[in-house]
């Protein structure tokens, strides 16, 4: 049997039992989340959540609903197991129609740039209405050689492309995971990456400064301005988007911009009281110089870099330092590494992502034309 004729018949049976009481609690809170009053008024956007619930979705046993459907079916054979499994990575995406392949459509996702053969557990007819040109917005799953759509399709005609590249340039920088599934898109953000590192050294001498928070936009206007000019020299001065900064950034006594290697920009408040804190140990019995330390260590999203640089100035008080706020023996020499890896471990397992999207020239033009 084709894979996508039984995946199409598989999916219903995986939905439901995603309905079932088993998981009533957990899709009920998801729901909340998703629907003001727990009531749901658009049943195409319920089948993306339900789609999402049913396949990424993590249950506190930190399985997902695909993967405790597997468990419960025995009898399914090693190909309809891997394919279900494969079907947590999904492709989210904006996608162009190319034209059509026999029973498939052509896409291809303005996000990643690549091409997908997709095709419908609906068969053919479930294509018919879509022409060369519209666009689509849905999710893709892995079938086989080819893709499979999940969930609903929403089609949009080719005179909405304007208001679709903009969608498309503004979900490729909240998510850009999704636009370096292309792996030209993310070796091209490394490098450009790594000049706007140096760039912002080069600028202000070091690739982390400290200044107080009402200079901080200021500073980083600086920066993009003089990025803008780097790559077109002698040509109008931009117009830079505002930045938009949280209060409590901009409310701070101290903001540290770091232009973390490999990452981009990041801000943190109130970074003169891990300098204090690192030449005087002593201040780790004050709940604020520990707060700041532990949210600092404990959040995988910050660079383990500045830190280490702190430490570094002089290893024996960042081993009283953490001693004291982990309250065990600890030495900084030895320990240290290991005490990143632990809170921090996407910086040192490679799955670290640039958190600066290149976009493509059609969507930059969409978003600049918003401006």
């Amino acid at each position: 049997m084709d894979l996508v004729e039984r995946a199409g018949q598989l999916k219903p049976k995986l939905v439901e039992f995603a309905l079932s009481p088993r998981f009533d609690r957990e899709l009920s809170a998801v729901i909340a989340r998703n629907f003001p009053g727990g009531v749901v008024t658009d049943e195409a956007k319920f089948s993306m959540v339900l789609d999402h619930f049913a396949l990424q979705h993590r249950l506190p046993s930190g399985n997902t609903v695909v993967e405790a459907f597997t468990a419960a079916h025995p009898k399914l054979t090693d190909a309809e197991r891997d394919m279900l499994l494969g079907w947590r990575d999904v492709i989210e995406g904006i996608f162009d129609i190319v034209g059509k392949d026999r029973d498939a459509v052509v896409l291809f996702n303005l996000l990643d740039e690549l091409s997908y053969r997709a095709r419908s557990n609906l068969g053919r007819q479930a294509f018919k209405p879509l022409k060369k040109g519209m666009i689509l917005v849905g999710r893709l799953v892995r079938v086989g050689e080819d893709w499979m759509v999940s969930g609903n399709l929403a089609a949009f005609p080719a005179a909405a492309r304007e208001q679709m590249l903009v969608a498309a340039a503004g979900q490729a920088m909240r998510h850009p995971e999704a636009v370096f599934r292309n792996p030209a898109k993310l070796t091209e953000a490394r490098r450009v990456l790594a000049q706007h590192h140096e760039t912002f050294a080069d600028l202000f001498g070091a690739d982390l400064i400290v200044v107080p928070g009402i200079e901080v936009p200021a500073k980083v206007e600086v920066f993009h301005r003089h990025l803008a000019q780097q790559a077109r020299p002698g040509g109008e001065p931009p117009k830079l988007a505002l930045l938009d900064l949280p209060d409590d950034i901009l409310a701070a006594d101290s903001v540290a911009i770091h232009f973390a290697a490999g990452e981009g920009l990041s801000f943190y408040p109130g970074y003169h009281l891990l300098e204090e804190l690192f030449s005087n140990p002593a201040l780790i019995s004050r709940r604020r110089y520990r707060e700041i330390l532990s949210g600092f260590l404990r959040d995988p999203d910050t660079s383990p870099e500045p830190l280490r640089r702190l430490a570094a100035h002089d290893p024996a008080k960042a081993s009283t330092v953490f001693s004291k706020l982990l309250k065990r023996g600890f030495s900084w020499e030895t320990d240290g590494e290991q005490l990143l890896r632990q809170h921090k471990p996407s910086h040192f397992d490679g799955t670290l992502l640039p958190r600066t999207v290149t976009l493509s020239e059609p969507l930059s033009n969409a978003l600049q034309r918003t401006h």
